[in-house]
């Protein structure tokens, strides 16, 4: 799409423009990394010019910004659709999606990235925060249905919780940068394992469930 065909669609749709813009957004980041995108780039593969990138995102931080909550949003509503199985089965969702079998793995760059960039800018660090968050809360609405089933056994839920997020932190981190031999797809292994042990439950069980489900893609 051309740029007089973006200005067209500005005009007439501005919500479409800004998905569009958003999606372009999205795709720059995973290509060229946060140091390496600029607003010209996200206006070209958007089919638009640069202010009008600038018209919806007053700078090229809150595009960026923008982008990974999107990103975030896709991979909690992809979460979503099994809020409605057992605790366990929920876990696994968790863990194949964060991993190769999911949206989220390719974007682990990013949040990388995103660590290291808030450390010297605050809009940065509240995305950061604002998402450790969330994560935080998702592994524990899981772990307190487990434990309130009998299923989990578990002394200090809140404790349990962070570790649990900081376990595919750290795996992630090895799992991009090539370290300790750790792949993509053992990402959700690795980290289900260290899961089942914090909750009580034989790890077999969880890796069983990811098997059931037809391996990684199918969970």
């Amino acid at each position: 799409m051309g740029n007089d065909d973006g200005l067209t669609l500005a005009a007439k749709a501005p919500d479409e423009r800004r998905r569009r813009i958003l999606a372009a957004a999205i795709a720059v980041l995973r290509e060229r990394g946060f140091s390496g995108t600029r607003v010209a780039d996200i206006a070209t593969t958007a089919g638009t010019s640069p202010a009008l990138v600038l018209y919806h995102f007053s700078s090229l931080a809150d595009v960026l910004v923008a982008a990974l909550e999107s990103v975030e949003d896709d991979y909690y509503a992809e979460l979503a659709e099994g809020h409605d199985s057992a605790p366990e089965d929920q876990l696994v969702r968790m863990g194949v999606l964060s991993a190769e079998g999911g949206p989220a793995f390719g974007d682990w760059q990013l949040w990388l990235e995103v660590w290291v960039r808030g450390l010297h800018d605050e809009r940065i660090d509240a995305l950061r925060r604002a998402s450790d968050e969330r994560w935080r809360h998702e592994i524990q609405r899981v772990i307190d249905a487990g434990s309130a089933a009998g299923d989990f056994t578990v002394v200090d839920s809140a404790r349990t919780t962070l570790r649990i997020a900081c376990l595919m932190d750290g795996l992630a981190v090895q799992a991009v940068l090539g370290g300790a031999g750790l792949t993509p797809a053992d990402l959700a292994t690795e980290w289900l394992t260290g899961a089942a042990h914090e909750l009580g439950i034989d790890p077999q069980d969880l890796l069983q469930r990811v098997a059931h489900a037809g391996g990684s893609d199918g969970a």
